[in-house]
């Protein structure tokens, strides 16, 4: 069973959904592909077969799970939500295998009568419960405090009307320890007795150490063979905790020099947003709704060995969310196509929406292209309108 709602439903989402015969609730007014083919049932009987059902559950984005939590609220479904939406409390459960782990719960008005001295530079800061990057930022000492402390209070501001409260959350925020070490973006889930199932594994690209941006991720024969063992590893430790059963993810994490695995965040019954979790496809043949709602696991040894030895990356094209969406007149998709040398799929987003024009999913076989992308400047394929004299 899946819920779908924005920002984006992709052809590949509905298609298999058709396919697979799958129950699905629409929210809202989001645009589906070939919606007509769909299993569209009413929201009350979704919810009672849902809870009489043993299916799996999937959303393809967060904005539903206050639907969840408000018609299953003693279901493990809201249990699981309420944990792991909610980064604070994520913190606290990760005690039982990060012990010296530092964080901290704070409200924004707080942020101002915080002792810095306290703080151990440098951390990271973001809402409490938050979506994609927004609100995120590093500071690295004192000094960077004040300034970083309003730009998140902008950005959280610029982004109330996009995402609902229970996406974002503007009233709290967290401060933790800087993770040192390479950072990973994985989709994966428990089936139904508990075991931890691997199904996409992206790398995350960063321009400079200040950069929190989703702009680009990507994968690769290395990547794999890295970090599927020490990435299994800590999902098994995950489930010993929280006894995680029928429980789709994608989660974000870091490897030390060390090689030790620390999270940053799970976000729960979903997995890479707006589509992106579909460079599994091209990069290794995995349709994760085909995979997740047949419970099936990846003979990964096997996908490997086929794969060739190129690099399989999106890029998400997401501009400054200080300009104002009204103001947008067009974008050059023709022009920023043509940054690309090998395109495998070119998605519009709608910019009038969303602070993002469009996801390039694109293969490559050196980081050249990578390096170069990550620094374009975007806003060079936006026109805007010309600001009117009253």
């Amino acid at each position: 069973m899946i819920i779908l709602d924005k920002p984006y439903v992709s052809t590949l989402l509905s298609s298999t959904l058709q396919q697979l015969g799958t129950p699905v609730l629409k929210i809202g007014d989001v645009q589906i592909p070939e919606e007509e083919k769909l299993d569209l049932l009413e929201e009350t009987l979704f919810f009672e077969q849902l809870e009489k059902s043993s299916a799996p559950l999937l959303f393809n984005s967060e904005n539903g799970l206050a639907m969840l939590m408000n018609y299953l609220p003693e279901s493990k479904f809201a249990e699981w939500t309420s944990l792991f939406k909610n980064k604070a409390e994520f913190r606290r459960r990760m005690t039982k295998i990060y012990p010296s782990f530092y964080f901290r719960e704070v409200s924004i008005q707080d942020l101002y009568e915080i002792p810095l001295e306290s703080i151990p530079f440098p951390i990271i800061i973001k809402p409490v419960i938050g979506y994609s990057s927004v609100g995120v930022y590093r500071i690295d000492c004192i000094e960077d405090w004040h300034h970083t402390v309003e730009k998140l209070k902008v950005d959280i501001n610029d982004s109330a009307s996009a995402y609902p409260t229970d996406v974002i959350d503007s009233q709290t925020v967290i401060l933790e320890e800087l993770i040192q070490g390479d950072e990973y973006a994985i989709d994966a889930y428990f089936t139904k007795e508990g075991k931890p199932v691997i199904l996409n594994l992206f790398k995350r690209m960063f321009a400079n150490d200040k950069d929190m941006s989703d702009r680009i991720y990507y994968t690769s024969k290395s990547v794999l063979r890295e970090t599927l063992a020490p990435i299994s590893d800590f999902l098994e430790r995950l489930g010993n905790i929280e006894a995680l059963a029928s429980f789709p993810l994608h989660f974000e994490v870091r490897i030390t020099k060390e090689g030790q695995v620390v999270p940053i965040e799970v976000n729960p019954f979903r997995f890479a947003g707006i589509g992106t979790t579909e460079l599994g496809v091209h990069a290794y043949g995995v349709n994760v709704y085909d995979y997740y709602f047949n419970q099936l696991k990846p003979n990964w040894e096997e996908k490997i060995e086929a794969m060739d030895n190129a690099i399989y990356s999106f890029l998400c094209a997401e501009f400054d969310p200080s300009i104002s969406l009204e103001l947008i007149r067009g974008v050059d998709h023709e022009s920023f196509k043509q940054q690309f040398n090998e395109i495998l799929d070119y998605r519009y987003m709608d910019y009038k929406e969303y602070p993002i024009f469009s996801v390039v999913f694109f293969k490559h076989h050196t980081f050249d292209e990578n390096k170069r992308l990550l620094t374009l400047e975007l806003s060079n394929f936006i026109s805007l309108y010309e600001p009117q004299l009253v």
